[in-house]
C-alpha cells in the first residue's frame, strides 16, 4: 500500500473510539504495533481514505496480510478471534450485497407495474432479514470471543430485537463477568431501552443511535413500515404542506432523489399534515414520487413524539443497518453527504 499513517484504535461498546497508537508504514506497506491488552477487546486499523480492518485482540502476537486495492479479503494469522469476527463481517457484507440486489429488483418491477411480483420480492426481503437476524443472534449468544458477541450484537435492530437484547445483556455478565467491555455493552442497552413516558418529550434521536420502527400508512391506507428499507441508505424526512420552508427544501430533495434513486438510496417521508387533501395536492404539486406516510395526527402523532420533532423540516440519513448517519441535511449539503455515501 501507499505510504501514509496508521492509527490502532479501540472500539468500546459505547460508541467511544479510543486512539491507542499510531505509525508509519514503510514503502513496501509494512507496518508494526506493539501493545499489550489489559482485556479481550475490539480493535481497528484505521487507514486513509477510511479504509479499515476489525480485529478481535487479547495477548498474542497477530500477522494482519492484505492488498490495499481489495482490503477486504485481508487474512490473519495468530488470532482467532480476528479471524472469527472476520468471517462475520464478511457474512454481514454479503448479507448487505443481496439486501442491494433485491431493492434494485423491487425498484425494476415496480417501474414495469408488476405489483405481484413487488409483494413477492419483498416477502423474499423479510425471509432473508429474519434468517440473518437469526443468525447473528445465534453467533452473539454462542460466541466465547467477547467481542464478538458484543460486535455482533450491535448490529441488531434494538426497535425490533429489544427482547433478545434484553436477554443478551444479562447473559452477558454471566459469560463474561467483571469486564469493562460487558459493562460498556451494559450502559449501551440502558440507553436504548429506555421508553419515552407521557409526560416528557424525548430527546432527539442521535447519530450513531438505531433508528426505532416506524409502520403508518400511505395515501391509499397501505401501511409501509421503515424497516421493509433496510439495506438501503434512507432519508426519513419529516414535512407538512403547510409548512413554507419544508416546501422550499422539496426541489432540493426532488433532485437529489432522481440523482441518486438508482444507487442503493430511497426517501421515507412523513406528512404532519392533518388534512388528507392539502397532504396529496402538496406531494403532487411539489412533484414528490417517493413513499410517503401520515397518521394525520399533525404534532399529536406518537412517532413526532418519538423521535422528538419540534420543528419541521426534519430529517435522518439512515444507513443500510438502519443506524443514523446524519441529520437535518439542507441544500447543497444533503447533495454532498449523499454522493460521499453513494459514489
Amino acid at each position: 500500500m501507499p505510504e501514509q499513517t496508521v492509527v490502532l484504535e479501540q472500539l468500546n461498546a459505547n460508541d467511544v473510539i479510543t486512539i491507542i497508537d499510531s505509525v508509519h508504514s514503510d514503502k513496501n506497506g509494512h507496518f508494526e504495533f506493539s501493545e499489550v491488552a489489559s482485556e479481550p477487546g475490539l480493535y481497528r486499523l484505521h487507514f486513509k481514505y477510511h479504509k479499515f480492518i476489525l480485529l478481535s485482540l487479547e495477548r498474542e502476537n497477530v500477522k494482519v496480510i492484505a492488498d490495499w486495492n481489495n482490503i477486504e479479503k485481508y487474512n490473519i494469522a495468530g488470532s482467532p478471534a480476528s479471524e472469527s469476527l472476520r468471517k462475520l463481517i464478511a457474512a454481514y457484507r454479503d448479507q448487505m450485497r443481496d439486501f442491494h440486489t433485491l431493492n434494485l429488483v423491487i425498484d425494476t418491477l415496480k417501474a414495469r407495474g408488476s405489483d405481484s411480483m413487488v409483494t413477492v420480492a419483498r416477502k423474499d426481503i423479510e425471509d432473508m432479514n429474519s434468517r440473518f437476524t437469526r443468525y447473528i443472534e445465534n453467533y452473539s449468544d454462542s460466541c466465547s470471543y467477547l467481542p464478538n458477541a458484543v460486535f455482533a450484537a450491535r448490529i441488531l435492530n434494538p426497535g425490533t430485537e429489544m427482547v433478545f437484547l434484553d436477554q443478551f445483556t444479562q447473559s452477558l455478565a454471566r459469560r463474561f463477568p467483571n469486564t469493562k467491555m460487558g459493562k460498556d455493552f451494559a450502559e449501551y442497552y440502558l440507553k436504548i431501552s429506555v421508553k419515552p413516558s407521557k409526560s416528557h418529550t424525548p430527546v432527539s434521536m442521535n447519530i450513531g443511535e438505531i433508528v426505532p420502527e416506524i409502520n403508518l400508512p400511505t395515501e391509499s391506507g397501505t401501511m409501509v413500515a421503515l424497516s421493509s428499507m433496510r439495506g438501503k441508505y434512507v432519508l426519513l424526512d419529516f414535512w407538512a404542506s403547510f409548512c413554507p420552508p419544508c416546501r422550499e427544501e422539496n426541489p432540493n430533495i426532488v433532485k437529489c432523489y432522481n440523482k441518486f434513486k438508482d444507487k442503493n438510496f430511497t426517501i421515507y417521508g412523513i406528512s404532519l399534515d392533518d388534512k388528507k387533501e392539502d397532504w396529496l395536492k402538496a406531494v403532487k404539486d411539489d412533484n414528490i414520487s417517493w413513499t410517503q406516510v401520515s397518521d394525520l395526527k399533525r404534532w399529536e402523532s406518537p412517532i413526532v413524539k418519538l423521535f422528538g420533532v419540534d420543528a419541521i423540516p426534519t430529517n435522518f440519513l439512515i444507513d443500510p443497518t438502519g443506524k443514523i448517519i446524519a441529520k437535518n441535511l439542507r441544500g447543497d449539503n444533503l447533495q454532498e453527504i449523499l454522493q460521499n455515501y453513494l459514489k
